[in-house]
């Protein structure tokens, strides 16, 4: 079965983490509402939506869909994770399905169906297999439906920022989150996109403001950026 990551017992030591804006996370709290304000921004009507949040982790993006009246379901390898996000989503009083699964594993046996929209936020940059892991989690997107993605760019700008400083200098996410390997330049993306019928609409930048101290959309796709597709129909 192929797994979303091997790097997924990063996230396990992060149980009191997940929904603490101050913690080791906080810059996930700092990019959320930005990245949920373009999704949502392209993704139209959400109430009653069915949304896949893959690589949930804690559900920091899932409880946005869901509390704009999305059906979510989130899958993530870490069962930490999914025990707090199930947990915070209990407290906050909304219905999400989590499960500790991989795209392969949820594809093969469990019949959830099509998706509407299908959300890839701060995970392909994690996975063993990209290719692989697309595949899988794109046999389940419905035709013209959305796919919303959020990573690192493969440049040595990249290195320097998302790795040297922000985690060894700033410590804005734990040192060792990040793998440069891994990083995937948008061109790559774009290829294994359209191999499985999804066609890439469009990419921004987030940018990070040190004098503001905050991430805002920009045209500068150099470092973090962000995007949707659209499956054909």
């Amino acid at each position: 079965m192929q797994t979303m990551t091997t790097e997924s017992e990063k996230f396990d030591q992060y149980e009191q983490e997940w929904w603490n804006p101050a913690g080791k996370l906080f810059s996930l709290h700092r990019i959320n509402p930005l990245r949920f304000g373009y999704f949502s921004g392209h993704a139209g009507e959400l109430n009653n939506a069915r949304v896949l949040d893959v690589g949930c982790g804690g559900g920091l993006l899932a409880e946005r869909f869901a509390d704009a009246g999305a059906s979510v379901t989130g899958i993530d390898l870490s069962p930490v994770a999914i025990a707090a996000a199930k947990k915070h989503a209990a407290s906050s009083g909304l219905t999400i399905d989590y499960r500790v699964a991989s795209p392969s594993a949820i594809t093969e046996k469990d019949g959830l169906g099509l998706f509407d929209i299908i959300v890839c936020a701060e995970v392909l940059e994690h996975v063993d297999d990209l290719e692989t892991f697309l595949a899988a989690t794109l046999t389940m997107l419905k035709p013209n439906g959305l796919f919303f993605f959020g990573t690192i760019n493969k440049t040595l700008k990249a290195r320097l920022l998302a790795i040297a400083i922000a985690e060894d200098i700033l410590h804005m996410v734990p040192r060792g989150t990040h793998d440069f390997k891994r990083f995937i330049r948008p061109s790559i993306l774009k290829e294994i996109l359209r191999k499985n019928n999804v066609e890439m609409l469009e990419l921004k930048g987030m940018s990070y403001d040190p004098l503001r101290l905050e991430f805002r959309l920009s045209n500068d796709t150099s470092v973090n950026y962000l995007g949707y597709a659209k499956k054909k129909g």
